[in-house]
């Protein structure tokens, strides 16, 4: 296990270091009141025309996408749409559909504009996007990361003089080598555009610093917006389901780790056995692994999602032995969190910062290292309870991550209006601010 940093001589180390290993943290425990009196320093228009470009449908219908594209992004969008919808701002939701036909949104004030997908490519949608953005909207966010999608918009919002915000969620870390020859031609390419933003949200600065794709843009730009998580949903009361038993959640693929977790469990006597909520190419691999190795695993395959707050509150603990680029946050240790349980994570940009909210972390890869921290955390176990779950929806309840976009939002129409480039907004600098 990583060691905390040593006591600082000031009881916040955050206000002089920005990159202190807990400063986001930190930052992020700050109550909705102390978020909102330090973060407004933009006026918010009571009402917008926001435009929100998505890669696949946020909202898609199960007669006809049926969710099978339905990713972190997408989800992200779903979520800040109903809640910025149901604050008086209009929504339109750009994105790409098998089946353009349309289909109910979930508020009047959302709009989808489903453009027919004309090819997938490594996951990446083809599909005319930017000839559908409003002239008249205020702003307009896009997903970053998408080649055939992300420059096209933000040359569009900049040739129409709208505001462009690039919403930047993860660097591309594939593990074929076709996939590493694809990510790098995109690196030649695509992040070319990215500078054309006016500001670029990311999920941490640890782990924008750590992505290559943005060495075109300066820090000045960016603004740190986390993902969020439902806490009406992932709440400490509820039904459990579980027996002291550790809990990890996600696709049984290489950059998730669960190899390095398995190995670590078979040097802790009297483990806690393991249950696995996901399911994916390595699993045949995976169960061999812990019968090889005598480690007591459940592999449960893919669970409902209104079945996860009750293994979350069931686990002792939720581990994210990640061990990849494109775990750049661990929305499950959010959830985890928010259903008042203590989480363990590898110590990668973005992760770790995430994880050190309510828990602890681990060097990735490590097996030896993870032991000792399940160890330890078996003797003396880590606070629980509604305290945490209270702590994490003040910092990232959907409502909290809202609010924050709604600052960003008003600062770039402030910007452009006074005819100033967002990076000569020297207040909002991250390094001078570690707030934003």
């Amino acid at each position: 296990m990583t060691a905390a940093p040593p006591p600082p001589s000031t009881p916040f180390p955050f206000l002089l270091d920005p990159a202190h290993p807990v400063a986001e943290a930190t930052i992020l425990s700050l109550t909705a009141t102390s978020q909102k009196r330090y973060l407004s320093r933009s006026p918010i228009p009571a009402r917008m025309h926001l435009t929100l470009v998505s890669p696949y449908d946020p909202f898609p219908d199960p007669r006809q996408d049926g969710g099978a594209h339905m990713g972190g992004v997408e989800r992200v969008f779903a979520e800040v749409s109903k809640r910025l919808a149901a604050r008086g701002h209009e929504i339109e939701v750009v994105c790409s559909s098998e089946d353009p036909r349309p289909s109910p949104a979930p508020h009047e004030r959302i709009h989808v504009t489903r453009v027919r997908r004309q090819a997938t490519v490594m996951r990446t949608p083809v599909a005319a996007l930017a000839e559908r953005v409003p002239a008249d909207t205020d702003v307009v966010q896009v997903a970053a990361t998408y080649p055939f999608t992300t420059p096209t918009v933000l040359r569009r919002a900049r040739k129409a003089g709208i505001p462009g915000i690039l919403d930047f969620h993860f660097e591309p870390d594939p593990v074929s080598l076709v996939g590493r020859i694809a990510a790098r031609l995109y690196r030649m390419v695509g992040p070319a555009a990215y500078p054309l933003a006016e500001a670029v949200l990311v999920r941490s600065l640890a782990y924008g610093r750590n992505a290559p794709s943005l060495d075109r843009v300066p820090e000045a730009q960016w603004r740190v917006v986390p993902n969020g998580v439902d806490t009406d949903r992932f709440r400490p009361e509820g039904p459990r389901t579980g027996d002291g038993n550790l809990l990890f959640v996600g696709r049984l693929v290489p950059y998730k780790g669960l190899g390095g977790l398995v190995h670590a469990l078979a040097r802790v006597p009297d483990a806690p056995p393991l249950w696995v909520a996901g399911d994916g190419p390595l699993r045949p691999e995976l169960e061999r692994l812990a019968a090889r190795l005598g480690v007591d695993a459940r592999f449960l395959g893919r669970v409902p999602d209104e079945d996860l707050p009750a293994l979350y509150r069931g686990a002792t603990m939720t581990v994210l032995p990640s061990v990849g680029r494109q775990e750049c946050f661990g929305i499950t240790l959010l959830e985890s969190m928010a259903c008042g349980t203590p989480v363990l994570a590898s110590a990668i940009p973005g992760v770790e910062q995430v994880a050190r909210f309510g828990g602890q972390v681990a060097p990735p890869g490590q097996p030896a290292a993870l032991a000792a921290a399940i160890r330890r955390s078996m003797q003396d176990p880590m606070p629980r309870g509604r305290a945490l779950a209270g702590r994490v929806r003040a910092a990232y309840g959907w409502d909290a991550v809202a609010d924050r976009l709604l600052e960003v939002y008003g600062e770039v129409t402030e910007a452009r209006k006074q005819r100033t480039p967002t990076r000569e907004v020297t207040h909002a600098d991250p390094r001078r601010d570690p707030v934003l």
